[in-house]
């Protein structure tokens, strides 16, 4: 379970920057400041799962939170679909899929790992 879960991480901040890329010619300059001072914070968490420290699960439940906060009430996120933009659809529909994979998954690592 902690090898998927790490592995999670490590795609969710792959995949952050694959969509800083994506969005760096679709958004204005301060958004996407805003998006990788998430993508900063989200490393400095997947380096900290890295390290072994069990605080930093806490911090992965956190911005899962907030990413999932941010992006799913994003109308414009979805218009991607019906617009035709299958990439950016993909980079969202998969960057959630992993938020919510988290928000399950860590609290049952969390949960095993308080148990042994």
């Amino acid at each position: 379970l902690k090898k998927t879960v790490d592995w999670l991480v490590y795609a969710s901040v792959a995949l952050g920057l694959l969509f800083i890329y994506a969005a760096s010619t679709l958004v204005p300059s301060w958004l996407l400041g805003s998006i990788i001072v998430g993508e900063v914070a989200y490393a400095a968490a997947a380096y900290a799962v890295a390290r072994g420290y069990r605080a930093a699960y806490y911090a992965v439940v956190a911005l899962a939170l907030v990413v999932l906060a941010i992006s799913l009430g994003q109308p414009g996120h979805y218009a991607f679909a019906s617009d035709g933009q299958v990439g950016a659809f993909l980079i969202f529909a998969t960057g959630s899929v992993l938020q919510i994979l988290l928000l399950i998954l860590v609290p049952f690592y969390l949960r095993r790992r308080a148990t042994e």
